[in-house]
């Protein structure tokens, strides 16, 4: 395990946050002559929304870039022998640029993919509990936002298992509860009973 400095850290931080924040929505999107993502549908930059501007095709480019961009500072991080701490720390970041873009005033996606991303560099092991939740969860309900919500809340409970350590865990748990908090408006929908599933009579509203 290499030992940084506290500016080595602070730089790598910045670097993961930096790739995260990478509008491939966004940018997609206007590429292809669609126009603004922000403008239509759920005015998010993520996969969901991308798909309903762009087609399909579009959104699956958004979401492998979108995981791409958190598995990359993490994955180059723990390639040249970062500890688990150091590597979760990355992860946050990574999530937190894609949530809060500069090159779009701080606004941007609901981090779902890019957390998806961050947690396959870290422990790829983590990642198939967590998205058998998710499906069993769509399969059941047809909610993707309640399958989003309870995938990301169940990563810091894997980690627990895994017996990773309280700084790894609470880092993990900033992660989990950034996209639960980015979701309160499906959340709220979910509530109140008016959110759309995902097959039925209206589409889902849920981005990533």
């Amino acid at each position: 395990m290499n030992l940084l400095s506290p500016t080595s850290l602070v730089l790598w931080c910045l670097g993961a946050f930096l790739c995260g924040s990478i509008p491939f929505g966004l940018v997609l999107v206007k590429l292809a002559g669609k126009g603004d993502v922000r403008q239509h549908g759920s005015g998010n930059i993520g996969a969901t929304n991308v798909s309903r501007v762009g087609g399909k095709a579009l959104g699956i480019v958004t979401l492998l870039l979108d995981v791409l961009k958190g598995f990359l500072p993490v994955f180059i991080a723990k390639k040249l022998g970062l500890g688990e701490s150091a590597l979760s720390l990355l992860a946050l970041a990574a999530v937190l640029g894609h949530m809060f873009t500069p090159w779009l005033a701080f606004k941007g996606g609901k981090g779902v993919a890019t957390a998806l991303g961050v947690a396959l560099a870290f422990r790829a092991g983590m990642v198939l509990p967590a998205l058998g939740v998710f499906i069993v969860i769509l399969l059941a309900f047809r909610y993707v936002s309640l399958g989003s919500v309870l995938s990301a809340f169940a990563l810091p409970l894997i980690l627990v298992w895994k017996g990773a350590t309280p700084v790894v865990l609470l880092l993990w748990v900033d992660i989990a509860l950034l996209v639960i908090i980015k979701h309160h408006e499906n959340i709220r929908r979910l509530l109140k009973g008016t959110e759309a599933p995902l097959w039925g009579a209206k589409k889902e509203v849920a981005d990533v």
